[in-house]
């Protein structure tokens, strides 16, 4: 046939249909069609956008996230998954006040993909917007302070805020406080950013918006400690021929530092006071033998003045 006139004239003819469907991606088409059910992914936690007239209106109910179902071309779903360059959007600029069950619509589809929202609808309620100002609490208790220390205080800033959002979830607002993200122990001062949240009587969370969503919170602890007395009693003799004349400590009180349990039980602090084979009068440091829970005493080590005297022959 290729021999022939007529056979090469169908030869190019055919070359040149296979070159125009190429161009034109039928064959991806035809490929999708087959494809269209077998191959499907999951893109999770795609972030929703609301459209709606955000000066006037407030809206509730709405997820912050949605799962999208994609189903189509191979290549196309892999990377629309990786890239997850799609936009989750529910409409409502058209909507008067009042409690709506919408559609999601996404966005950022190629022609040979198609999509299904997880959850498919919202209800949503569209109010209208209340703003008011409220002072914030911190949530710092004492339970969350070391047991040798104590909170003294506990500042925020800045120390109110302003909430805004329909006036049913307005009007149940009770508490507006500041939650810690850290929860560790608090053993010294140190300044957290805080979540502020709003909330009703049953400590439910309101959906509501809040400006600023985050306050800073400085916490200042004191180690619990305690004023003691103290007391001293002498170790050893002096030397033949000497005596000891007094003993006059540099603090009659000093400061003891622990939990409130040990605490409560010491009143006073005895020290030793050692003169043994001393002949002249001098000032020595005295160790301080805390008792047992105690972390330390200010000061921690004490002077004794000892007084000594020859003996008269």
């Amino acid at each position: 046939m290729l021999e022939s006139k007529w056979g090469l004239r169908f030869v190019a003819l055919l070359l040149a249909l296979f070159m125009f469907l190429s161009a034109n991606n039928v064959f991806d088409e035809l490929l999708y069609t087959d494809q269209n059910v077998a191959e499907t992914e999951v893109v999770d936690a795609l972030p929703v956008e609301i459209l709606y007239d955000e000066e006037t209106q407030y809206v509730s109910g709405a997820p912050e996230q949605v799962n999208v179902q994609l189903y189509g071309n191979t290549s196309n779903v892999k990377r629309l998954q990786t890239t997850r360059d799609l936009r989750v959007v529910l409409d409502l600029r058209n909507r008067n006040l009042g409690e709506y069950e919408e559609h999601f619509t996404v966005e950022g589809l190629p022609d040979n993909v198609t999509a299904e929202v997880v959850p498919e609808t919202a209800n949503v309620n569209i109010q209208e917007m209340v703003t008011r100002t409220f002072e914030v609490q911190a949530e710092v208790s004492d339970s969350r302070v070391g047991p040798n220390h104590t909170l003294e205080s506990v500042q925020i800033e800045p120390q109110t805020v302003t909430v805004m959002g329909g006036e049913s979830q307005m009007n149940r607002i009770q508490y507006v406080r500041a939650t810690l993200e850290d929860n560790s122990r608090i053993t010294q001062n140190r300044v957290d950013e805080a979540e502020v949240s709003a909330f009703d009587t049953q400590f439910n969370k309101l959906d509501v918006r809040i400006d600023p969503a985050h306050v800073r919170v400085e916490i200042d602890v004191e180690e619990r400690s305690k004023e003691v007395s103290v007391s001293y009693e002498v170790d050893g003799s002096v030397a033949d021929g000497y005596v000891l004349n007094d003993v006059a400590l540099n603090y009659d009180t000093i400061e003891v530092f622990g939990t409130e349990e040990v605490l409560a039980e010491i009143d006073e602090i005895n020290v030793v006071v050692d003169v043994a084979g001393m002949k002249s009068s001098a000032t020595k440091d005295v160790g301080i033998d805390i008792p047992e829970g105690v972390d330390r005493s200010e000061p921690a080590v004490l002077q004794a003045d000892i007084e000594i005297e020859q003996e008269n022959g």
